[in-house]
């Protein structure tokens, strides 16, 4: 349990600057569709950017998976869409893809 606690901290430290895309995850629902997809492709990207670069820098290849899960995990406690729905939705975007997804 410490090291889940400590990786939530870390998390949160890593993510600090983000608190603005985190927060814009989780979007008021009268807001119109097309800003909701807006403001979810932005902040998921710098989201999605972040991790990667923390993954590249500080994880031992045999690390990833495991990080990278634990950090969409993160992410998602911001969100209505659950960690795998955000990965695969950050992966679509950066792949300009973001109509297969839709």
């Amino acid at each position: 349990n410490t090291s889940a606690n400590t990786f939530s901290s870390q998390c949160k430290e890593l993510l600090r600057p983000f608190k603005k895309s985190l927060r814009k995850l989780h979007l008021p629902q009268h807001l119109p569709t097309e800003k909701k997809l807006k403001y979810t492709k932005e902040s998921l990207t710098i989201i999605g950017d972040r991790i990667d670069l923390f993954l590249q820098r500080y994880c031992r290849a045999s690390e990833v998976k495991h990080w990278q899960k634990m950090f969409w995990q993160f992410v998602s406690l911001f969100s209505e869409m659950d960690a795998k729905q955000l990965r695969k939705l950050y992966k679509y975007i950066k792949n300009n893809r973001m109509d297969k997804f839709l």
